[in-house]
């Protein structure tokens, strides 16, 4: 019995001992150093706590305003003893510290500190709150509505700079809009031209070759309009791209075939009154279409058409005027050249080439009158006129180009010689030596060139007097070949006086069997 109740003793006075250390463990109340001097500074006097200053050899500061040190003086706001202290750190060189005093005993800073936190924890102080002047800014914008800086109704319409870049940028993301939509309304609809294109195609050539192929002319003439229009429905005629790639297809073939299959072809074209578009075409405010009209009306042999083309010969579009002057030259039965003649425009090297051709062709079953183009405004017609003379070979033309000889520009001399030249016929020395004696040295090459072959004794002469004046290389070269060609002894004799490297390699050249035509 009196085990068990000493046992009962020692658990109880266990149970005391650890309630005690338990409640003893009060939590603390400054956290730190810092914490603790910020609570002074608020706190202002705390009972029992006063603070003086002292210096390293223990004097005691008494009274700021006369700068004295005596054996006491203290106070008991911390705010001011740490004003004191800052003030003497100026104006004294000394090292002044606080020093804590409880009851005017002096103690260290932690032993103050525990102090002060017991009379907290034995509500012996009563805290002062912090003075209410001071705003928490963050807080109170917090609970603020919020007001744009800018005025007005706009937020950014008062910037000038921002407008431009929001305008700019508006219009940058409009016209990528724009581009994106084009493009995919463009590739849509080409997709869909494409595959009608195809469809089209094969719809065609089925009907078409069986005309071509099983039909005489007689019977495509005699064909019924019922029968016609059932391979090639008036309903699909109507529509722009399936006569487009009928159009193609007949054009396509008629570049092919000869003979009844080019008749076939041109008699289906006006059966199934395709002619009527075609000459429409040229009324277009589009070049390229007026030009494919033009092509189909030459192709298709369409003269119900010509009154239309002869409208756009002299047209300020390259493209167009080529074509129409083809297109007259091509079609007309009793065509001259009168229309190319009254031409504004100059006559480019592929017109040339492409009316040379043509003019070929008619010249031996019609009079085009070539010699009206010498009487031309223009210069490019006129020369064109002077080179269908030499290639042409109308011989019959020359005395009028002698006759308009003088009164031309240098670059005509130029053709006029060398048609005389390139046909071999002599005339009258005064191309040729008028030539030689011109200032324009283009001019004088090409009729020293022709003086070997249409020249004289009197050419021969004048070409002498131009190689005393020593010309350059090329120029003298061409001038001892005519001069070797008209008089060998005037020709060696001016060899044997001018004895110069260039006259002895001239003559090596033009007296080498290999070389005299190079």
């Amino acid at each position: 019995m009196f085990a068990k109740n000493a046992v009962a003793f020692v658990f109880l006075l266990f149970l005391i001992t650890k309630t005690v250390i338990v409640l003893g463990q009060d939590k603390a109340v400054f956290a730190d150093s810092i914490s603790f001097a910020g609570f002074l500074i608020n706190q202002g006097e705390i009972s029992g706590l006063e603070f003086r200053l002292t210096d390293s050899s223990g004097r005691i500061f008494l009274d700021s305003s006369l700068n004295v040190l005596s054996e006491i003086g203290q106070t008991a706001d911390f705010k001011t003893a740490l004003l004191l202290k800052d003030s003497l750190l100026r104006s004294d060189s000394s090292v002044w510290e606080i020093q804590f005093l409880v009851y005017e005993q002096e103690h260290a800073f932690s032993a103050v500190r525990e102090y002060v936190s017991n009379l907290l924890r034995n509500g012996d102080i009563e805290v002062t709150t912090p003075d209410t002047n001071v705003k928490d800014y963050i807080s109170l914008a917090s609970k603020e509505r919020y007001t744009p800086l800018f005025p007005g109704t706009s937020v950014y319409g008062g910037d000038y700079k921002m407008v431009i870049v929001i305008l700019t940028i508006s219009l940058f993301v409009l016209f990528a809009l724009g581009m994106i939509i084009f493009m995919l309304i463009y590739k849509t609809r080409r997709n869909r031209k494409e595959k009608l294109q195809t469809l089209y195609d094969e719809l065609i050539i089925a009907p078409l070759s069986e005309i071509l192929f099983e039909k005489t002319l007689d019977e495509l003439e005699s064909l019924s309009d019922e029968e016609l229009y059932s391979n090639f429905p008036a309903k699909q005629l109507k529509k722009s791209l399936y006569t487009q790639v009928l159009v193609g297809r007949i054009l396509a073939l008629n570049k092919k075939m000869k003979g009844d299959f080019k008749l076939k072809l041109k008699a289906l074209y006006r059966r199934l009154k395709l002619e009527k578009a075609s000459i429409e075409k040229l009324k277009s405010s589009k070049w390229d279409t007026v030009v494919m009209g033009l092509v189909e009306i030459n192709e298709m042999d369409l003269k119900e058409g010509l009154k239309e083309v002869k409208k756009l010969v002299n047209s300020p579009n390259f493209q167009i005027r080529s074509q129409a002057v083809a297109t007259v030259l091509n079609l007309s039965d009793d065509v001259d050249l009168s229309f190319l003649r009254d031409q504004a425009y100059p006559l480019s090297r592929w017109q040339q080439m492409n009316y040379l051709r043509i003019i070929k062709h008619l010249n031996s079953s019609r009079d085009l009158h070539i010699n009206s183009l010498f009487s031309s405004k223009n210069q490019s017609i006129r020369m064109f006129g002077y080179k269908l003379v030499r290639i042409l070979g109308l011989v019959d033309l020359l005395a009028e180009l002698e006759e308009k000889f003088q009164s031309s520009a240098d670059p005509e001399k130029i053709e006029i010689i060398k048609t005389f030249e390139y046909l071999g016929v002599p005339s009258e020395m005064q191309l040729v030596n008028a030539g030689l004696k011109s200032a324009n040295l283009e001019l004088v090459a090409i009729a020293a060139k022709a003086a070997g072959t249409i020249g004289d004794d009197s050419t021969a002469i004048i070409i002498g007097e131009i190689l005393e004046n020593a010309p350059d290389f090329g120029l003298k070269l061409i001038l001892l070949r005519s001069l070797l060609n008209l008089n060998g002894d005037l020709y060696r004799q001016f060899i044997t006086d001018n004895p110069t490297s260039d006259s002895q390699r001239i003559n090596n050249h033009l007296l080498d069997p290999l070389l005299k035509d190079v």
